[in-house]
């Protein structure tokens, strides 16, 4: 039995409430900054996200539409385009030091976002396919090793830690749940840990970000900058908040407030209770998530809607422990709430293809091929 009408109205809801949650903390977080400091008016970044949050809607209602299956293509083709990307973008000017974006006018994005969900794409449609061969080491190599292998390096080259871990645990999960041995996907960790490590010894690269990290474990305000100021907000904000738009750390004091750092906006402003709600439609998100995996019609359905849930989900994951101090600062935005073009496209869209799988829903319920 299948029902081809309704996507999972609660998955939708959720994924509602956060991005109009994020609209509104942007717009919270930005306003003085982009008026005083920017000189663009105080609604210049609230502005450009509501552009990107209907465009990026039209895409999440048109893969709604398509039949996930019909994506194999597609699949191909941007893992190509999105490998080109990556390796466009190391010739561009920096940004803040890294480089990171492309930009076609006021319009950029970033590559490694493009590439991660593309990636993921590539796995599920391959990993179907491939079926036990997957334990084979060679089919594990040829071609995912690979195309990790030179992925992570030009990441490493923009240079972009936070984005090569997302990937790695990403395509890692997604390949022990087909059905890879343990051993083989170990031989593929290590190479990429150690290389991070040389990284960041060799070049000093974010060397003083978890040399303040290992530092804010024992006291966060022994930290970096960053995490002193979003403790600060955190702590400020108390049980309930201080109140929509009143937070003080946001006025030049904390940095990126409506990008990296917006969960400490929202935890100043709206205080545990609001955070605790992020956090609770986060887990929900999951939770429909992993739902419409296990009932999804076949495995390709399986491999995506696990797959892209994980995908937004460690993203939220990362976001919060760097904010808490739990982690070294990466550059890595939280889902629907960071302002940001690329992030929320691609977040949307991961979002329409599983809305779509929840739409062709079954009753097999799919464990992980040992």
């Amino acid at each position: 039995m299948t029902d081809r009408s309704k996507p999972d109205f609660m998955l939708l809801s959720i994924v509602l409430i956060l991005v109009l949650l994020g609209i509104l903390m942007i717009y919270s977080a930005s306003a003085i900054m982009a008026d005083f400091k920017m000189n663009r008016g105080s609604s210049f970044f609230l502005m450009r996200q509501i552009f990107w949050v209907a465009f990026s809607s039209m895409i999440l209602l048109l893969l709604l539409k398509i039949d996930y299956h019909r994506l194999k293509r597609i699949s191909y083709v941007s893992l190509f385009f999105s490998l080109v990307f990556l390796g466009l973008v190391l010739l561009l000017d920096p940004t803040k030091g890294v480089r990171r974006w492309i930009k076609l006018g006021p319009i950029g994005f970033q590559p490694s976002e493009f590439f991660r969900y593309s990636f993921i794409l590539f796995l599920a449609f391959t990993l179907v396919k491939k079926g036990e061969k997957i334990k084979a080491f060679k089919h594990l190599a040829l071609p995912y090793l690979v195309i990790l292998g030179v992925a992570c390096l030009l990441l490493l080259k923009e240079p972009h830690l936070g984005g090569v871990f997302t990937l790695v645990l990403s395509s890692l999960v997604l390949l022990f749940l087909a059905g890879a041995r343990l051993k083989h996907l170990l031989v593929i960790t290590l190479p990429v840990v150690i290389s991070g490590l040389v990284f960041v010894l060799i070049t000093g690269y974010e060397k003083d970000r978890l040399i303040d990290w290992a530092k804010a474990l024992k006291d966060p305000l022994q930290g970096s900058y960053q995490l002193k100021q979003a403790v600060l907000s955190l702590g400020n904000g108390g049980l309930t908040g201080v109140g929509l738009g009143e937070g003080g750390q946001k006025l030049f004091f904390l940095p990126e407030p409506h990008t990296d750092f917006i969960l400490a906006t929202i935890g100043e402003e709206g205080g545990f209770l609001l955070i605790s709600l992020v956090i609770i439609l986060f887990f929900g998100l999951v939770w429909r998530g992993l739902q419409i995996a296990q009932r999804s019609p076949d495995l390709l359905g399986y491999y995506l809607a696990f797959g892209l849930t994980f995908s937004i989900f460690i993203n939220f994951l990362i976001n919060s422990g760097v904010v808490l101090g739990l982690l070294p600062t990466t550059g890595i935005p939280m889902p629907f709430l960071s302002y940001g073009g690329s992030s929320l496209l691609f977040n949307l869209a991961g979002i329409g293809i599983i809305l779509n799988i929840s739409r062709q829903r079954g009753f097999k319920i799919y464990k992980r091929l040992w």
